[in-house]
């Protein structure tokens, strides 16, 4: 299983000029293949008159399944750059599209390769890499003044909570990296004198950003 993967927080595009010719950056975060090929189509279709549109795109889940395209430029000098953004940062579950118009001055290999991997990293870069990590889910409940002590103790240390639900107790969830999780426990049994209950729930994926 997954346990953590870094991707992109968001959909974002940016232009970058190199010697005349203009290149627009599509960066993107991707659920699976289908989605990814879709991505790549999408802006095909809102750019039809650009000379070229190179693509990258790396999914994990359910397996790992990469793709990348030259699109008409000189093999090995836009799609491997782009693809190699995503790579050499870690970055999964992600796509980017690097549309080109020419501006009539060739770049040469060098340029394209430069040119290519600048856009993809300008355009990762705006749509924000963030980790994401797998947590175990909890349900807890107990009274009033237990619950308040422990929700202060766990947004002391920065756990994920949801706000509360307040009957003759109060009820919430927090999710918890399975590697915690028996620490987290004694820590709620030691702060309530074991007056809590406490049930396991299913694993959920959190977004954790990156400075």
């Amino acid at each position: 299983m997954i346990t953590e993967y870094k991707s992109l927080t968001t959909y974002a595009e940016i232009e970058y000029i190199e010697r005349k010719s203009r290149f627009i950056g599509i960066a993107t975060p991707l659920q699976n293949s289908q989605e990814a090929e879709a991505f790549v189509q999408e802006q095909q279709e809102r750019f039809p008159d650009a000379n070229h549109h190179v693509f990258a795109w790396i999914i994990i889940k359910p397996q790992r399944v990469q793709r990348f395209s030259d699109a008409g430029e000189p093999q090995g000098t836009a799609g491997l750059p782009v693809f190699d953004v995503l790579d050499k940062q870690g970055l999964v579950q992600a796509g980017i599209v690097v549309v080109r118009y020419f501006g009539g001055i060739k770049l040469g290999s060098g340029g394209l390769v430069r040119a290519y991997g600048k856009t993809a990293s300008l355009a990762v870069e705006k749509a924000k890499p963030i980790l994401w990590i797998n947590h175990r889910t909890f349900q807890l409940t107990c009274d009033y003044s237990n619950a308040e002590k422990v929700r202060y103790q766990l947004s002391t240390l920065g756990y994920h909570q949801t706000e509360p639900v307040y009957t003759d107790q109060v009820s919430w969830q927090v999710a918890i990296k399975p590697d915690q999780e028996e620490i987290f426990v004694a820590l709620l049994k030691d702060i309530t004198s074991d007056n809590i209950v406490i049930k396991k729930g299913k694993m959920k994926e959190f977004p954790i950003s990156i400075q």
